[in-house]
């Protein structure tokens, strides 16, 4: 009897644990990792808006990814008529900090800047058009890497500038950290870097390494969102819902990205890291609680 009521109470903590885990993990958004083998099902995230293209000329496939197990989407437009075009919206809007990870691989070289663009906004806006837009990051033809920021210490009004990195034909990894907030700084501590962001600001890390560094006063506290656009469309107060990746326009040709693993994530997750220790006993218990529940 002691040892039932020792492994019913067992059973009751692991199942206490089961749905920590769970709780914890609803901050945690897998908006594409190639796992499930099938195109609809991986872009299940972009269901509000899909050109999958016509697999030559331009459009979106499965490709085996570089990055490890699985695919990974290849965005291309060789057709200067149409675009590849994914665009999704959260459950509900985005109103403070978050982090989102890319694993991408610009294929091309070419003199072009045409680019794949992602890009956030309010729930229902069209992303084709950057007036509408907070943000933007592109992977252009050229093989440069852009963030597209509002430049406030330029003196120019009305403007967005772009923070570029010099082009690459290696896989990288992209981390944007943004502060979706109307009001109130955020700060956070990764790869090393601490880090405050102003209301309405975001970093982007490419392979741990802070790309708007604090050689700018623009980047002391992050770079802005394109608040400045002399037409813009994007209301802070409303948050960011609406997200999407594509071609940067109809006449545009050139550009061809893999990307992989594009990850959401908020709270506790946007600097936290599991610890192998961690995961191995949440496993282990997950194992114990099946050995208990084949005994009775």
């Amino acid at each position: 009897m002691k040892i039932k009521l020792a492994c019913f109470r067992f059973s009751l903590g692991i199942i206490a644990l089961g749905l920590l885990v769970v709780q914890l993990n609803a901050d945690i958004v897998t908006l594409y990792d190639g796992e499930q083998g099938d195109l609809a099902t991986d872009l299940a995230a972009f269901g509000s808006v899909q050109d999958l293209g016509n697999g030559t000329d331009y459009g979106v496939q499965q490709v085996a990814s570089p990055f490890g197990t699985g695919d990974a989407i290849r965005v291309f437009d060789n057709n200067n008529g149409d675009k590849p075009d994914l665009q999704g919206e959260f459950s509900a809007p985005l109103t403070d900090a978050f982090r989102i990870d890319f694993q991408s691989l610009i294929q091309n070289q070419t003199s072009s800047s045409s680019a794949i663009r992602f890009r956030m906004a309010n729930s229902g806006k069209n992303l084709g058009t950057e007036s509408r837009t907070a943000m933007s990051l592109s992977w252009q033809a050229n093989g440069q890497f852009n963030a597209k920021y509002s430049g406030v210490a330029d003196g120019n009004g009305n403007d967005v500038d772009t923070k570029s990195l010099a082009s690459s034909t290696a896989a990288q990894n992209i981390t944007m950290v943004a502060n979706g907030a109307a009001t109130g700084d955020y700060s956070y501590t990764l790869f090393g870097e601490s880090r405050t962001l102003n209301a309405q600001h975001y970093d982007v890390f490419v392979d741990g390494v802070l790309l708007n560094d604090g050689t700018n006063p623009d980047f002391a506290n992050g770079m802005q969102f394109t608040l400045e656009n002399s037409s813009a469309e994007y209301n802070p107060s409303l948050g960011l819902q609406r997200f999407g990746l594509f071609g940067s326009g109809n006449s545009n040709v050139d550009p061809d990205v893999l990307f992989d693993n594009i990850v959401l994530r908020t709270g506790f997750h946007i600097t936290a890291v599991p610890e192998p220790g961690s995961a191995c006993l949440f496993l282990g218990a997950l194992a114990s609680f099946g050995y208990v529940r084949r005994r009775k």
